[in-house]
């Protein structure tokens, strides 16, 4: 794996990807915690759109990919409450 720069190795990249959805997820979850509590779908495109930002300065070139895997199950909120 390499990137504009040159090889970097996966465990590094993991690692600077995670670090990176963490801070893109704190920032529009800070934000989400206020009133009115904005649409999920919004969340979710300034999740996004902020994680694209945070990856893109710390692995130039890298790419943000926003479509889901087949496998991935779809969550629907009202049934995570018991």
């Amino acid at each position: 794996m390499e990137n504009k720069e040159g090889p970097i190795s996966v465990p590094l990249a993991q690692r600077i990807a995670a670090d990176c959805a963490n801070a893109a997820a704190y920032v529009v979850l800070e934000a989400a915690s206020k009133e009115p509590e904005p649409p999920l779908g919004l969340l979710c495109e300034s999740f996004k759109a902020a994680y694209r930002l945070k990856l893109g300065a710390a692995i130039p070139g890298s790419r943000v990919v926003t479509t889901c895997a087949p496998s991935t199950k779809p969550v629907i909120f009202g049934e995570l409450i018991p």
